[in-house]
């Protein structure tokens, strides 16, 4: 445990001033060469720091530590120092683990300057490094069931951390923007090892998420958001409970980045979104009966053709069908209509995501193919057929037969296409067989269309008819079917 009784030398005294030079000066070497592009160069550097770290693991560390906070040295050596560092703390059996291999004193005096310099947090970047050094730090001397934690369950093994924490993660008292940001992404990295503190300090943690759902500055309310999905997933209902005000907002900030077009944000929302929706999913009943949201918005994101990258809309549907798979009793009960609307969104997605004839002819003549095309046709695709898994076929039978329809009666290939898709995806789940002679009369409609897309789609339609209703397909259709095969 690190002792918030005792009083440690500054970091810089555990070496002479000259040898601290010169120490640099040997570590910096080292990491330029780690860095370069002359193999030679590099794999030397590389056995040389494999040595140190097993020889004499404490001067390493310390080293990179004091590269990492000497401000003479390049930011890019200082981060690169940092990313070495956070492996040679990281928990596990990897052989980079040294930091339980080096003195207690060390370590405390390790740990007292990382927080100095975390922040000191004049280099954004660099801050951020030195945040998920921490992290992992942490991560080893706060686990409860770790070799390194406290006797006395639910107190820390770092007590200087999260007071530090906290209050450069309130943006009622930080003034620096990117700081408050860094602080608010450690603290949420730093829920799984110390949620029992970090719902413990009441006062500090509603502060913190107040303040930074409230902040004008976008970054700092999705560095909230994060935490609070982060509280979610990882404590207990009764803990979080109090958390559920904050869902209205949280959709708020995701509207006001899909306005915005902050891609790179709203990735990171949406991701944290389905981590709840798959573990904790009672987060969002109350939000979906009263308004309908998240849902709303993440249909609008996949219902809208421009302005949205692929993987946004990949992750917008696989928040409605993960939440729908793991409610979909309560679905059922309490809000019917989700089902349908979560139809629609997969066939929206599978009817945008096709290619044009010549970049698919293109990939049918490669024998290594790409898997990264029709990204959003196979995202569609292979919710629709987790929809059929999850749901009673009774439930959706209807709707997905109005839709087939309506998509099959479309103008363009495309609504063909992805009618024919559908069938081919959730034929395996039908049970009523006049449903299945429908399906296989629409398929079978569409073997001679003019677009070859539509064709070869009417094909793995009927193979996959053949395959999920063995042997009805074969005893009712041979002879209508073996003769358009064979031609």
């Amino acid at each position: 445990r690190f002792s918030p009784d005792r009083r440690f030398p500054s970091f810089c005294l555990l070496f002479p001033s000259t040898a601290m030079a010169a120490d640099n000066a040997k570590f910096v070497e080292l990491l330029t060469a780690l860095q370069s592009k002359d193999n030679d160069v590099r794999k030397k550097a590389e056995t040389m720091y494999e040595q140190a770290k097993q020889t004499d693991p404490e001067n390493t560390m310390v080293g990179f530590v004091t590269v990492i906070g000497s401000s003479s040295i390049l930011e890019a050596t200082r981060i690169q120092a940092a990313v070495l560092l956070r492996r040679q703390v990281a928990k596990g059996p990897d052989k980079d683990f040294i930091f339980p291999r080096i003195g207690p004193n060390t370590q405390q005096q390790m740990a007292s300057e990382l927080l100095r310099l975390f922040q000191s947090g004049q280099i954004p970047k660099l801050q951020v490094k030195i945040g998920e050094v921490i992290a992992c730090v942490a991560n080893y001397v706060c686990d409860e069931e770790g070799p390194r934690s406290t006797s006395a369950p639910g107190i820390c093994g770092w007590p200087a951390l999260l007071p530090m924490v906290f209050t450069m993660a309130d943006a009622g008292k930080m003034t620096s923007a990117t700081s408050c940001e860094s602080s608010m992404r450690l603290l949420r990295e730093l829920v799984a090892t110390m949620s029992k503190p970090i719902v413990a300090a009441k006062t500090e943690l509603g502060a913190v998420l107040q303040n930074g759902l409230a902040h004008p500055e976008i970054k700092i309310k999705v560095a909230a958001l994060l935490v609070v999905c982060e509280l979610v997933v990882e404590v207990e209902q009764k803990d979080w409970a109090p958390l559920l005000v904050t869902a209205g907002v949280i959709n708020q900030v995701c509207r006001q980045l899909a306005a915005e077009k902050r891609a790179d944000l709203l990735q990171q929302a949406l991701e944290s979104l389905i981590e709840v929706a798959s573990v904790e999913p009672d987060f969002f009943k109350q939000q979906l009966q009263q308004v309908m949201e998240p849902a709303n918005f993440m249909v609008e994101i996949i219902n809208t053709r421009a302005g949205f990258e692929e993987g946004l809309k990949s992750l917008a549907l696989e928040w409605v069908v993960t939440f729908l798979e793991k409610r979909q009793k309560w679905l059922q009960k309490h809000l019917p209509a989700f089902a349908q609307t979560a139809l629609e969104a997969c066939m929206s997605m599978m009817a945008e995501g096709v290619d044009e004839l010549q970049a698919w002819a293109a990939r049918m003549d490669d024998e290594e193919g790409d898997e990264d095309e029709d990204k959003l046709f196979h995202a569609g695709e292979e919710a629709i057929d987790r929809l059929a898994d999850a749901l009673p076929m009774e439930t959706i039978a209807a709707p997905l037969g109005q839709l087939v329809g309506r998509y099959a009666s479309m103008n363009e290939w495309q609504g063909k296409h992805t009618a024919l898709a559908a069938i081919k995806q959730t034929i395996e789940y039908v049970e009523d067989k006049s449903h299945v002679d429908a399906m296989a009369d629409l398929s079978m409609q569409h073997l001679e269309h003019p677009h070859p897309r539509v064709r070869f789609m009417a094909l793995s339609a009927i193979a996959q008819l053949a395959n999920d209703q063995a042997p009805h397909l074969q005893e009712s259709r041979h002879q209508t079917v073996m003769p358009v095969l064979l031609r």
